[in-house]
């Protein structure tokens, strides 16, 4: 009984936790300042698999992506827009969360970036993906 009490509060800590991680980026972004989005991402550029990572937005130069390990930071695409967005196919969703939304986006050159972002994280992306 005591270790079912106990996960109960474990998670509600760490739900607590996520939602004001959540509020925050959503406040940052709100006032203008550079936030990092998590998402996945796959980009001809970077191989044929997804990678986790951040969006980098809000900044002054273009969009970037910073990857989780590594933080190896890459500038995507510049004029950068989204073409289509959609649900994960059942082979994609056994690499991300199957909740999840894919953003397609094309470049000017014809590089095609799918950016893969929970609904809740979907506005300030698209909103960055204007912008840029």
């Amino acid at each position: 009984m005591i270790e079912l009490a106990f996960c109960a509060v474990a998670a509600a800590l760490v739900g607590w936790l996520v939602r004001r991680k959540r509020q925050q980026r959503s406040a940052g972004a709100a006032a203008g300042e550079a936030v990092g989005l998590p998402c996945m991402l796959k980009w001809s550029a970077l191989g044929s698999r997804w990678k986790a990572g951040r969006l980098l937005t809000g900044g002054a130069g273009p969009l970037a992506w910073e990857a989780a390990w590594g933080k190896r930071t890459t500038v995507l695409p510049a004029g950068l827009r989204r073409t289509g967005l959609r649900s994960p196919s059942p082979r994609e969703a056994m690499a991300f969360n199957p909740l999840s939304r894919v953003v397609e986006c094309e470049s000017p050159e014809g590089d095609i970036v799918l950016i893969a972002v929970m609904p809740e994280e979907l506005e300030l992306v698209t909103k960055a993906l204007e912008s840029a």
